[in-house]
């Protein structure tokens, strides 16, 4: 029986944002995309529930007209009798659409159409536009524009169609197959695609299958004016050329010199004329009013950029700090050419948004600073090595041995070097998801772990050294903490003005820069797999043993058998002693090495220490370690063969095995010591160890020496009205050369903006607490969060201070807040989706960590409530600060432990108010607050005064008759007719 003629289609869902029942279901459209029947069909749907003000905002639907509709169960068949005429059905991943469209939609349909996620395809081949959401991909479409915003269903469907084309193209484009670029071959992404797929089943790659069917079938649909597209001749793809090499770096330009300016000697420095005329012509250009505070700020980062010393700038949430600095940075270039300024943050956040929004506002045309050529320069682990991609491809897909998913995870990172030049940054979660193989050939492919640049088989074409080069040629460089500390002499030297922004963080980001490490997984994934082998691959060490044994004069062949069966043997014992280190009884977690280790033992406590075992574990697996690259070098001597490819990895791999066992050799050489913490952190099935300075002092004169212009700034650098605390964590004795507090331009009292507020009822936590207590103190807070987000209707950002508590309020919420239509968001990772679906959806949680206490900016009425399940204590058992208690004695807690508690909780207090009309409730559900001596201090760190309610009653009727009618939702809390007091049952 013949398989029936393709036919497509797009398909889009609105939901409610209650998307775990069946009634949650709002609108469903269908664009049929063939050519002259491109009919539109779409379905309005009663939801069967309240639906809030963002719904309604996105989809146009009034609550009467969703009431008037017919239900889901009414109109299910006709949906999927249409549904049943597609052979391909194209989609767009909004996480619960999706799970919708699966298990209500298609589940038990006769014939479902095959389901294809355009959202999984755009990550795929077009990685450089970082689409996460259906707003993304309309903001992009010309057509979707063009549609009323009365009909956004339209726009969205109009927004798929044109981004299917979008990938056809890709898959189309005009890149020769065959050097002579012979007519009627298939272009070499249409060859590619290809053959991954031909190494496995069709049910594992729906989503590419049908999207390749569709770029063979363009012909027959309807296209958005892109007539010009041709399909490919049906000739079947053949194996793919060996010249591969030379089209694949054909696609980067050779690695430029950059172009050098030489700067006076002297310096004309801008005065404080020049910065105010820079800022009222950004004013002005951008309708924007006068700012008295951004404009002091200004006046003082011109004078630290400009002058000699270390200065220090505490700008409030509200004062414009970015713009700030920029213009004054930008006014020193301006005056001055060739001279460069380096910008370094802790967060990719706010790199982002410097480069790609802050600096392009800067530049506008005709403006003052329209020349000004930035460049953002990230780590060498952000990039991959194109040697080791293109020798990937040899093994996985010329060779023919390896699987669909991991020649679907090459082709992907094949796409990244092709639009973002290499970079391996911020890789959606829906690849990783569905291609698993991809972090795997990430590290087999990472610059920073397998690139040696004097056995690089393309050095002009390095990814990383373009971007270098772009370094060098720029005006002003924005980087991160880590790398700034890292940077390559020949570009330190280039520049002499430093902004450090969020500074606050730099000591921390310091010590992890200037660390040491070494892993299990690490050695496993950069040295024991590659040669030894998996079960699904044949390991290096085999590979060389079959062409010495067809291509070597046999006595020759012979020593380099007894050497490779020799290195088997160190790598057994590499394993033997890893797995010493794993079976010691230390628990999973980050500890010191010197730490006293307390288990029970035949019925009774007792105490060891296993710093002995540890550095004993580690020398034997030095030694190992050493003895494998003795040999790899000894294999490549004798095998005198320089030139050849195969061979030439035995050279890598040897300087691989040398630098391990050079990094544990750092480790170890000075073990106790005050100035460095000896860090063991273990898991189940994985262990590293570390050496961290402790001291900063050092590091931080080396730092003044290289940028004679310091400026550390940040929106909180004081605690308890002083840097003192932020001169402790860099170990400066005295005082910065000048430094300036400007306060946030926020009244929130005066405006009351911000209500502060203790539950103090909540029975007061405490580590040592009998099990019955806790459970006690963990059901009344979680009964309280629950009060504090029902009542909102989301709207709340609640930061932790453990994963292990946030896990836990997750398990605990999310079986519960569905009945509310309220939808929980949780951390995860780099957690963009999250973040930016928190932005986007109004009736939302978003429970998270460190990055959520600071860096992270929600704007407007999608957070109205920030909540602090737990003081923000540090832990005595990390590692730095147990170093800290230890070497600082009584100082410790004045000088470290209470600061670092305050600046914490401020930084968490300024993620409620961003903008001047931003109000909400910042509650703390820790009684200790209230209750407890040696809390008292984070009271005196906030900019409001703190009101404690001692009954439930008093906190129910502070949301119900102030904090709900001051932020103007008291009517849509009559509306939504639920209970203050929520069932706490699943």
């Amino acid at each position: 029986m013949s398989s029936p003629s393709p036919s497509f289609a797009v398909i889009h869902l609105f939901s409610t944002g209650s998307y775990s029942r069946k009634q949650g279901l709002l609108q469903v459209g269908i664009l049929s995309l063939q050519r002259g029947q491109s009919v539109l069909k779409e379905w309005f749907i009663n939801p069967e529930v309240e639906f809030g003000r963002s719904a309604y905002q996105q989809s146009k639907i009034s609550k009467e007209q969703a009431k008037n509709a017919e239900t889901w169960a009414e109109q299910k068949e006709e949906i999927q009798a249409y549904l049943s005429t597609f052979t391909h059905v194209f989609y767009f991943q909004e996480r619960h659409e999706q799970a919708w469209l699966k298990h209500h939609v298609i589940q038990d349909m006769s014939r479902p159409p095959v389901l294809a996620d355009l959202a999984l395809l755009c990550s795929y081949f077009l990685p450089h536009l970082n689409l996460m959401e259906m707003a993304d991909l309309v903001a992009l479409s010309s057509a979707a524009q063009k549609k009323p915003a009365s009909l956004p269903m339209h726009g969205a469907l109009a927004a798929l169609h044109d981004q299917l084309f979008r990938l056809i193209e890709v898959l189309l484009q005009n890149i020769p197959s065959t050097p002579e670029n012979e007519p009627g071959q298939p272009t070499l992404f249409m060859q590619l695609l290809s053959q991954v797929l031909a190494l496995g089943s069709l049910h594992t790659a729906s989503a590419w299958r049908a999207l390749l069917l569709a770029t063979q079938s363009v012909e027959e649909l309807e296209s958005p004016n892109m007539a010009w597209l041709t399909p490919p001749a049906t000739v079947e793809a053949p194996v793919l050329p060996f010249h591969l090499r030379s089209l694949f770096t054909k696609w980067l330009p050779t690695v430029p010199e950059a172009p050098t300016v030489k700067p006076r000697p002297d310096i004309l420095p801008p005065n404080n004329k020049n910065i105010q005329d820079a800022l009222q012509a950004w004013y002005h250009r951008y309708d924007l009013p006068e700012r008295y505070p951004q404009m002091q700020y200004s006046f003082f980062c011109n004078k630290a950029i400009a002058g000699k010393g270390t200065f220090a700038a505490e700008a409030g949430t509200g004062t414009g700090k970015t713009m700030g600095y920029l213009i004054a940075a930008a006014e020193l270039l301006r005056l001055n050419p060739g001279r460069k300024v380096v910008v370094a943050t802790a967060t990719k956040n706010l790199q982002e948004q410097i480069v790609q929004g802050e600096i392009p506002r800067l530049r506008f045309k005709e403006g003052l600073h329209a020349h000004l050529r930035p460049a953002i320069v990230k780590g060498k682990n952000n990039y991959l090595c194109l040697s080791a991609l293109l020798n990937i491809y040899d093994e996985l897909v010329v060779q023919g041995k390896g699987y669909i998913k991991e020649g679907l995870s090459w082709l992907y990172l094949v796409m990244r070097v092709y639009y973002t030049q290499g970079e391996i940054e911020e890789i959606p979660q829906n690849i990783r998801a569905v291609l698993p193989d991809t972090s795997r050939l990430l590290a087999e492919a990472n610059a920073q772990e397998v690139c040696v640049p004097q056995l690089c088989h393309e050095p002009a074409k390095c990814t990383y050294a373009r971007h270098m080069e772009l370094a060098y040629a720029a005006d002003i460089i924005v980087t991160n903490h880590h790398k700034l500390l890292q940077f390559p002499p020949k570009l330190t030297e280039l520049i002499k003005h430093c902004i450090i922004d969020e500074a606050d963080q730099f000591p921390d980001n310091a010590r992890h820069a200037l660390s040491t490490g070494f892993s299990l997984g690490m050695l496993e994934a950069r040295l024991l797999r590659p040669l030894l082998g998996t079960n699904m691959r044949k390991g290096f060490l085999d590979v060389v043993g079959d062409r010495v044994l067809k291509g070597v004069e046999t006595e020759t062949a012979l020593l380099i058998i007894d050497e490779i069966d020799s290195i088997y043997r160190d790598c057994q014992t590499v394993k033997e002693s890893s797995d010493r280190l794993q079976a010691l009884p230390i628990p999973n977690g980050e500890q010191r090495w010197q730490e006293d280790i307390s288990f029970e033992e035949r019925g009774r406590w007792v105490t060891r220490n296993y710093s002995a075992d540890i550095e004993q574990t580690l020398q034997e697996l030095r030694t190992a370690i050493q003895f494998v690259a003795g040999k790899l070098e000894r294999i490549h001597k004798l095998l005198k063969k320089p030139d050849d490819k195969t061979y030439g990895r035995l050279e890598t791999y040897r300087e691989k095995a040398a630098e391990f066992a050079d990094t544990l050799q750092k480790i170890t050489s000075d073990f106790p010591s005050r100035k460095w913490i000896h860090v063991l952190e273990k898991g189940s099935q994985y262990w590293s160890v570390s050496k961290v300075p402790y001291y900063l002092q050092y590091e931080m004169e080396t730092l003044q020496q290289a940028y004679p212009s310091l400026l550390f700034t940040s929106a909180t650098l004081y605690v308890a009205s002083s840097t003192q605390y932020f001169r402790n964590q860099l170990g400066r004795t005295e005082p910065f050369d000048q430094e300036i507090r400007q306060l946030s331009p926020f009244n929130y009292e005066q405006q009351e903006q911000v209500q502060a507020v203790v539950p103090a009822f909540i029975p007061c936590f405490d580590y040592k607490m009998p099990p019955a207590e806790k459970q006690a103190w963990h059901q009344t807070a979680m009964e309280t969060l629950l009060q504090c987000i029902v009542a909102l209707n989301g709207r709340t950002l609640v930061l932790f201070t453990s994963r292990r508590d946030m896990d836990a309020a997750y398990n605990w919420l999310h079986t519960r807040l569905p009945a509310y239509d309220i939808e929980l968001l949780k951390q995860e990772g780099t957690s963009l989706w999250e973040i930016r679906r928190f932005r986007q959806e109004e009736h939302s949680v978003l429970l998270g960590l460190d990055r959520m206490w600071s860096g992270v900016d929600f704007p407007g009425v999608t957070l109205s409530q920030v909540i602090v399940f737990r003081l923000p204590n540090p832990s005595i058992s990390n590692p730095l600060v147990a170093h800290r208690k230890e070497v600082e004695g009584g100082m410790f807690w004045g000088k470290f432990y209470y600061p670092a508690s305050q600046h914490k909780l401020r930084q968490g207090f300024g993620r409620l108010v961003r903008r001047e009309k931003d109000k909400g409730a910042f509650v703390i559900l820790d009684s200790r607050v209230v209750h407890s001596s040696t809390m008292n201090h984070f009271r005196t760190e906030l900019p409001v005064e703190i009101t404690s309610f001692h009954t439930e009653n008093e906190l129910q009727t502070w949301l119900l008759e102030d904090l709900l009618p001051s932020l103007k939702l008291y009517s849509e809390w009559e509306r939504r007719q639920v209970s203050l007091n929520p069932s706490v049952e699943p």
